[in-house]
């Protein structure tokens, strides 16, 4: 039987787009949301009776928190760069699972995202 798994954090961080005509690429910050799914069979489930400890997202998080992203990625820092390396950093973890990932560059009334993923 597959288990879906969702979990959600916040970050906050500063970046810039290089390369990038208008004001975004000058220094600024905002306040991300970071949305994780995990799908795996519940055979995966560890002796305790966990499939995807939700701490793996905060220790993630918390590479990124208040830092300067273009420090970080080896890419510019767009949104749909930083869900690309969240999925990245995942997988590379845990192979064996499904994710998908949505980010939300600020945190206001006006919501967009970016999401990539297995399913």
């Amino acid at each position: 039987m597959q288990l879906t798994l969702y979990t959600e954090d916040y970050f906050n961080a500063a970046h810039y787009l290089a390369g990038y005509d208008g004001k975004c690429s000058a220094l600024h910050g905002h306040s991300w949301k970071v949305c994780i799914w995990v799908k795996g069979d519940e055979k995966e489930k560890n002796d305790v009776g966990i499939l995807w400890d939700f701490n793996n997202l905060k220790t993630l998080v918390n590479e990124l928190d208040h830092k300067c992203l273009n420090d970080v990625l080896k890419t510019n820092p767009t949104v749909e760069n930083l869900v690309v390396y969240f999925y990245s950093k995942l997988k590379e973890k845990d192979k064996n699972f499904l994710f998908k990932v949505r980010i939300y560059e600020s945190i206001t009334k006006k919501e967009s995202f970016c999401e990539f993923g297995d399913f």
